[in-house]
């Protein structure tokens, strides 16, 4: 005998059947019909299995990738390096710290909020983390389940298609159709793929992801900051105090250095630090730049610590560590810019828990070569005669071989300055139109004033200086950030 069921009720079991529906994830394709076309890519000389499982179809340029088993539990690091089509080509950029959760046929990538937490009791942890939320960065589709039984995304839509979300304004305008794979290596930490893409404008550039494993926990353990030496810091608001003044800890940024032998005073390290010199490193120039990383040893050994640095010579022509890429975060890389930009910077990825240094690329340009020839031959030649008198000028016109700044002058331009010197005897050299063979009157030169100065000059290199800010941040995008310590640091920057 049939009841007969009301509208209302008929109504709910309806959004009843609906809803259950939702939340059945919908049939996924078979791995080997989504992988048709695809090769898998073993990077490891005995085929060992790698952190992700990655596939790529040389045709399409397209990607896919298997998630590791126990994938919910781990923290992954997605680090993006520009690797082509940059000035600042292998500077280091950003990272991001995250972990992923499903939800229904999707897969969240979430950045966790590391800047406020507590390190007191278990009430004041809980509350913390239920004020200062994680942030869910994007989603892709799980598009099947892999040969390993775990979920499969579509590794281009996630590298390409948010390419933004991990290199920030550099990829602004990426044209996802014209993406092409150079480079993909799967090892059993990490992840190394190379895309390059256009972005706004046309032009073409390179962005290097490398996507690792981190352990919460390696042994290493973390060492607070002294206010009164600088250092590069990890930092983070601990609300489990409650003075203002202990709020703040500060992590030194530093390498996991032990003591192979605790027992010696002096003793090797149980890992120690190495940097390879990239093959665009100069010949020339790269005795000295291994002596200048070699010379940190001094310091290490008055810690007790035997040769902490070794360095390593990449080199094209023999072959030697040409499989490594300096983008890897497996390895530290002295790397050389050709871009005709005088600067060196030492950027380096620390753990965003305790500080610890994962990996560090030191960069150096062709620019300070033309500084420092430029410093020594032509303005140093000029600073020495900074507060020279009258007197002292015109004793010079009798003794030209004796000017400083004809002195400091490099070889054939002092012999070039001497000879019109003796030609014009009435005539003061100015080392700076040397080459041109032209002069000054010591009378025009000093202009009525009884000493010379640089004033000028310095007030050059000044504006000089003001332009290279202003270039510097005008190139850089900063990111939105919710801490309003933050935005109030960079409040000034336009």
């Amino acid at each position: 005998m049939l009841r007969q069921t009301s509208p209302l009720a008929l109504l709910a079991l309806l959004a009843s059947a609906t809803t259950a529906t939702a939340l059945v994830p919908r049939d996924l394709p078979p791995f080997e019909k989504v992988s048709e076309g695809f090769r898998k890519v073993v990077s490891t000389a005995d085929g060992a299995a790698s952190l992700y499982g990655v596939w790529v179809n040389d045709t399409t340029n397209q990607m896919l990738a298997e998630l590791p088993r126990g994938w919910a539990k781990h923290r992954y690091f997605f680090a993006v390096t520009p690797a082509g089509g940059e000035v600042f080509t292998g500077l280091q950029g950003p990272a991001k710290y995250v972990y992923w959760r499903r939800q229904d046929d999707r897969l969240l990538l979430i950045e966790p909020h590391l800047d406020t937490r507590s390190l007191g009791d278990r009430s004041s942890k809980d509350s913390v983390t239920r004020i200062f939320t994680d942030r869910v960065l994007l989603d892709v589709p799980v598009i099947a389940t892999g040969p390993g039984g775990q979920p499969v995304i579509d590794l281009d839509d996630l590298l390409v298609g948010h390419a933004s979300t991990f290199a920030g304004g550099a990829a602004r305008g990426v044209n996802k159709q014209l993406a092409r794979v150079v480079k993909a290596k799967a090892f059993p930490g990490n992840v190394e793929i190379a895309i390059e893409m256009p972005v706004s404008g046309g032009r073409l550039k390179t962005f290097h992801y490398s996507i690792s494993l981190i352990p919460d926990s390696t042994g290493y353990t973390p060492r607070v900051a002294d206010e009164r030496v600088g250092y590069f810091t990890t930092a983070f608001r601990d609300l489990s105090k409650y003075r203002h003044e202990e709020k703040w800890i500060r992590y030194i940024d530093r390498w996991h250095l032990e003591k192979r032998d605790p027992k010696l005073k002096l003793s090797p390290p149980k890992e120690p630090i190495v940097f390879y010199l990239e093959h665009t490193v100069p010949v020339r120039y790269r005795r000295f730049v291994r002596d200048g990383l070699l010379y940190w040893n001094d310091a290490f050994s008055a810690i007790g610590l035997d040769n902490a640095i070794e360095v390593r010579y990449q080199d094209a022509t023999t072959g030697a560590h040409m499989e490594k890429d300096p983008e890897d975060v497996r390895y530290n890389f002295i790397r050389w810019l050709h871009n005709d930009v005088s600067t060196a910077i030492g950027p380096h990825r620390a753990h965003p828990l305790t500080g610890q240094i994962l990996d560090a690329d030191i960069v150096l340009t062709d620019g300070w070569i033309r500084a420092f020839w430029s410093w020594y031959y032509e303005e140093q030649p000029q600073a020495v005669a900074q507060g020279f008198t009258r007197q002292t000028l015109e004793w010079l016109e009798d003794i030209p071989s004796w000017d400083p700044r004809v002195r400091l002058l490099p070889p054939e331009q002092r012999m070039r300055a001497l000879a019109g010197r003796r030609a014009s005897p009435d005539t003061a050299v100015d080392p700076l139109l040397a080459e041109s063979g032209e002069h000054m009157q010591i009378s025009a030169w000093l202009d009525e004033v009884d000493t010379y100065c640089l004033a000028a000059r310095g007030l050059a290199f000044d504006m000089a200086f003001g332009r290279l800010i202003l270039e510097t941040y005008g190139s850089l995008v900063v990111e939105e950030d919710e801490d309003a310590e933050e935005e109030e640091l960079l409040d000034g920057i336009p």
